[in-house]
Order: structure tokens, then C-alpha cells, then sequence
């Protein structure tokens, strides 16, 4: 009996050693920074293995993001008897911010119905990297925060509505084997129009550490007056780098730089001949020719240069020539690459209508200077022309006599030679039939001049006021925009990403506002304030949040959803489109 029991407990021992055997933990390092990505691996074998229960890992300070999962199964036939093994392997991106001590309690799993721990593993957090030869003269300790880091600043905090403020976002990463991971947005700029951008790269030094940097630059024109912010520039990304042993190391990041407020300072009374425009502003003409023939165009080139929003620089008013037809302007607008600085021109064609000298005034601009708060007025030179008649165009001479009784006759000289009607009206009488009908080509032949000159005219002023007017233009290609958009959609690393932008950049065209930040929030706000229907609202909605969710989830998005969330965007921009159509007078 004394036997029996010693075996029976041998084989309990031996159950239990079994079973703490089949689930294991292990970490990819035992010391850590603060905020350092380290990995927490869990593997199991049995025959039906759950998930760990990882709630007591986060419960002790442990951040933990979505795990790799590998599984294997095994068969064996001993003696005519099979047997299945099956083996799971999780792998947890994980990291802690409390230095000191820190340990990852046990770890539960359920195999075959029974619950089964892993062993705690203690680990060491501190302050410092482990950068090796990176750090400067070994002589200071490294933190994450040293390794990236983000600033926002404009060049003023206090400007006049209109007037072109300048906002620069820089991120500073450590130079050497360190890099940034993530697409940083723009922040929130609302009561703004965006006005060009650029990318700058530059180094420096900060504390006596040497970083790269790359700067964003926007420039922004406030159309509002008042107490304006632009929002707080944050973001979710992660930066890498190197330790002393060439091992990659990584760390999640959320990079935030505060936001600005900004007053906005409204203009003073408006003068009755003021041209919209807020900068500093030069303008200069130019004439082709002074020399002009009657009937003949010439062009006349205004162009207006200086720092402003090119969106409200309107075209100079050209004083009345009672000599002369002048056209509506023809425009076109160059804007200074990585400058805040623009270029717009008017072209006029003058078609002188009489002979003799004439000048054309000077033209004078009215715009609103900020560096001398005042009201500044720009003139261009003036023209002296002279118009000389066109060649051939001297007085009609009849042919045939100058009694009256002899231009009713035709005269015939002698045989070889052609008589010279004088009377038109004997043309008439001997070319009409009176059974003939005039063809088709003779009622239209008189039209057909009139209907060219009308459709060029109106494709001019239709092409003029996509130049002019920005909110028609983004209107017009709107639709264009958004399908070229999601035509990109599978070759993007991030297709519902893509998938969302598109439907941000096709609200925001339509109703001419800013897409950058625009949230599912906003664009519920936009379309209730356009008298949008609450359905379509609701389905825009709904897809910007699903896109969100999918974008921070943490994991690629399965090929059915990105199906699904590309036929509800398209679905709704087809909504919006009947809607709008169905709103227009």
C-alpha cells in the first residue's frame, strides 16, 4: 500500500512538471528604456490552446499593442494510435514608461480545458539607451525624447486679416543610425485658406547633440478677424535606432507640439477702389507695340508680383478708352517655388476702333499694406499710340461712270471683251430663278461666324473663371479628384487610408474648405450646414469612422473590408452628388 502511494505521487510530480513545461515566457531583453519597444513571447503546446489571458500584464504598467501569431501542428501514429500536438506562438509588441523594477506577472492559458501558467520575469527599466558609440562623448545619458522630438512656431502672432503668416513644423531626430517611423498630418487650421507649401531638410545642433531636420512649411492667409489657434500638431509614430551591438531598436512615440493662438486683426475702412489685396505688392505694364493699325489687337500685360494670397489679387481696373474695344483679361498665376512670393499677370487685347494719337492712363492698384498699416496705391506708366488706318481700307471709287443714267448700263466695248456691270440689281434678275430655292448652306453661312465667335467666348470666360474663381474650379474637378484618388487604391501601402482621404478631399472641394485635419466630426458639421440630408450625412459619417477605426487598429485591413469601405465611399460620394444635383437651381 506504502508502494502504491509513493508512485502516485511520482506521477503527480511529474503531471505538474509536464504541465508548467508546456507554457512558456520569455521577453526579448531584460533591461529596457522608458517607452522602448521590447517583445513578450508566449508558446504553448497541447491539443486546444486559447489565448493568454494578458489583463494581469496590463494591469502592472505594461503597454501591450497587437501580437504576431504562428501556430504548428504535429501528428503521431505510435502502435497504431494517433496523436495531435498542436503548438501556438505569440509575440507582443510591448514597452513600460515607470522606471525602476517591473515584472511581468504569470501568465494564464487554457490547454484542454485546463488552466496553465507561465513563470514572472522581472524586468529592469531605465531612463537611459543603450546607444553604444552613439552617445555624444559617452559622457550624457540618452533618453527616448532625445532620440525625436517635434516643434511648431509662425513667424507672427498678431496680423491683419489676409495678410500671409507663415507656420513651420520641424521634426528633429538625433543624427546617426536613428529614424522616425510615421506620416506626420497638418494640424488643424481652421478659419485659415492654405495658402503654397514646401519641405525643407537642414541640420543642428541642439544641446550639443547633432540632428536632422526636416521642416513643413505652409503658408496661411486667416479670412477671419478675431481670436484664431491653429491646433495642436500631435501624432502617433515611433523612432528607431541601433544599440552598441548593431541590434535594431524601436519605441513608440506620440509626438505633439502645442498649439498657437493667433489675432487676427481686421482692416481698416475700405477705400471705394480697393483691390482685395493684403501684402506688398509691385506693378508694372507692358504694351507690345505703340505703333497700332486699326482694327488690329495689342496686347497689354499687367503683372503684379509681391507676397499676398494670389486668390484675392483682382484684376486692375483699366480706365475707359473711348478709342478702343478692351477684352476681359486673360490670367495667369506663378507661384515661387519653397517662397511665399507670387506672380500674377492680366493680359487685356485693345482693339484700337479709330485713327490718330492716343495714350492709354496710367493703372493704379489700391492694396492694403501691413508694414505701413495703411492703404498703398501702385501705378503703372502711361502709353502714347499712335493708330494709323488699315492698309486697303481708303474710300470706295465706282467703276463704270459717274452718271447716274450710265451705272444702270452695262457697256460692251467690242467682241473680246467682258462688259462691266455697274447695276447690282441686274445680277440679281439674271442669276434668280423663280422655281430655285436658296440651299441650306445660304441660311447658315451667315449664322455660322456668330455661333464661333459666341462658344469662343464663352469657353474664354469659362476658363477664366476656373482661374479666378478657386471654389468653382475645386467644384469642377471635384469628381475627377476623388476617382483618380481611389483609381491609386490598391497600389497604396494603406488603401482605406486612401479610401477616407478621398472622401475627405471630395467634401472638402465641394464645399471649398480646408481637408487638412477634416474629421468625421467636421464633416458631419459641414454637411448638416448645407442642408445635406440626414441619411447621406449619416452614411459619410459612418465610413470616415470605419476608416478611422481601421487606420489605428493596429493591423492590415482584410481585402473584404477594404471591398466593402471602397463600394460605401463611392456609394456616398454618388449620394452626395444626386443630392447636390437635386439642391441646384
Amino acid at each position: 500500500m506504502r508502494t502504491l502511494c509513493y508512485i502516485g505521487l511520482v506521477g503527480l510530480f511529474a503531471v505538474q512538471a509536464h504541465a508548467q513545461g508546456r507554457v512558456t515566457a520569455t521577453t526579448s531583453t531584460l533591461r529596457a528604456a522608458a517607452n522602448e519597444v521590447f517583445y513578450i513571447i508566449i508558446e504553448a503546446s497541447g491539443g486546444d490552446i486559447q489565448d493568454p489571458d494578458m489583463e494581469p500584464v496590463t494591469a502592472a504598467g505594461i503597454h501591450l499593442d497587437t501580437p504576431s501569431v504562428r501556430s504548428q501542428t504535429s501528428i503521431q501514429m505510435i502502435n497504431g494510435q494517433t496523436s495531435t500536438t498542436q503548438s501556438r506562438n505569440w509575440r507582443y509588441p510591448a514597452s513600460a514608461s515607470r522606471e525602476g523594477s517591473v515584472t511581468i506577472p504569470r501568465i494564464s492559458v487554457m490547454i484542454d480545458g485546463q488552466e496553465y501558467f507561465t513563470q514572472p520575469i522581472a524586468l529592469e527599466i531605465t531612463r537611459a539607451l543603450d546607444l553604444g558609440a552613439q552617445a555624444p562623448g559617452n559622457t550624457r545619458e540618452v533618453t527616448t525624447d532625445d532620440l525625436a522630438f517635434v516643434r511648431m512656431n509662425t513667424d507672427k502672432a498678431t496680423l491683419y486679416q489676409g495678410e500671409a503668416l507663415t507656420l513651420t513644423m520641424q521634426i528633429y531626430w538625433m543624427d546617426g543610425n536613428v529614424a522616425v517611423e510615421g506620416a506626420p498630418p497638418f494640424p488643424e487650421t481652421e478659419g485659415f485658406y492654405p495658402g503654397p507649401e514646401w519641405r525643407n531638410n537642414r541640420t543642428e545642433y541642439v544641446d550639443d547633440r547633432l540632428y536632422q531636420v526636416t521642416e513643413f512649411i505652409r503658408i496661411l492667409y486667416p479670412a477671419l478677424s478675431g481670436d484664431l489657434t491653429i491646433g495642436e500638431w500631435t501624432w502617433q509614430g515611433a523612432v528607431r535606432w541601433y544599440d552598441q551591438r548593431g541590434r535594431m531598436k524601436r519605441t513608440g512615440r506620440a509626438f505633439r507640439a502645442e498649439s498657437i493662438p493667433v489675432t487676427v486683426l481686421p482692416l481698416p475702412e475700405q477705400p471705394a477702389n480697393f483691390s482685395g489685396a493684403v501684402g506688398n505688392f509691385q506693378i508694372k505694364a507692358a504694351l507690345a507695340g505703340t505703333q497700332l493699325i486699326q482694327g488690329t489687337p495689342v496686347r497689354l500685360t499687367v503683372t503684379l508680383s509681391g507676397q499676398g494670397n494670389p486668390n484675392t489679387l483682382g484684376a486692375p481696373v483699366l480706365p475707359e478708352l473711348p478709342w478702343a474695344h478692351v477684352s476681359e483679361p486673360e490670367t495667369t498665376v506663378q507661384q515661387h517655388e519653397n517662397s511665399p512670393e507670387v506672380v500674377k499677370e492680366f493680359g487685356y487685347l485693345i482693339t484700337p476702333l479709330e485713327t490718330g494719337e492716343n495714350r492709354i492712363p496710367p493703372l493704379n492698384y489700391v492694396y492694403f499694406s501691413p508694414l505701413t498699416k495703411q492703404y498703398e496705391t501702385a501705378q503703372t506708366q502711361e502709353f502714347a499710340v499712335s493708330v494709323g488706318g488699315a492698309e486697303g481700307a481708303g474710300s470706295l471709287v465706282a467703276v463704270g461712270g459717274s452718271a447716274t443714267d450710265q451705272r444702270n448700263r452695262i457697256e460692251v466695248f467690242d467682241d473680246g471683251i467682258l462688259p462691266i456691270i455697274t447695276d447690282p440689281g441686274i445680277l440679281t434678275h439674271v442669276s434668280r430663278d423663280p422655281g430655285a430655292r436658296p440651299s441650306p448652306a445660304a441660311y447658315v453661312s451667315p449664322i455660322l461666324p456668330l455661333a464661333v465667335f459666341v462658344c469662343l467666348t464663352l469657353l474664354l470666360r469659362w476658363r477664366g473663371r476656373l482661374a479666378s474663381d478657386r471654389g468653382y474650379a475645386r467644384r469642377f474637378f471635384a469628381a475627377k479628384r476623388f476617382e483618380k484618388t481611389i483609381s491609386d487604391t490598391q497600389g497604396t501601402p494603406d488603401p482605406v487610408e486612401t479610401l477616407g482621404r478621398a472622401l475627405r478631399q471630395y467634401i472638402a472641394d465641394i464645399f471649398n474648405i480646408n481637408d487638412a485635419g477634416l474629421t468625421s466630426s467636421d464633416v458631419e458639421t459641414v454637411l448638416n450646414k448645407h442642408g445635406i440630408d440626414s441619411d447621406t450625412t449619416a452614411l459619410a459619417v459612418r465610413v470616415l469612422r470605419a476608416c478611422e477605426r481601421a487606420k489605428y487598429a493596429g493591423r492590415a485591413s482584410a481585402a473584404e473590408e477594404v471591398h466593402a469601405l471602397h463600394a460605401a465611399t463611392c456609394n456616398t460620394v454618388e449620394r452626395l452628388q444626386a443630392t447636390l444635383r437635386e439642391k441646384r437651381p
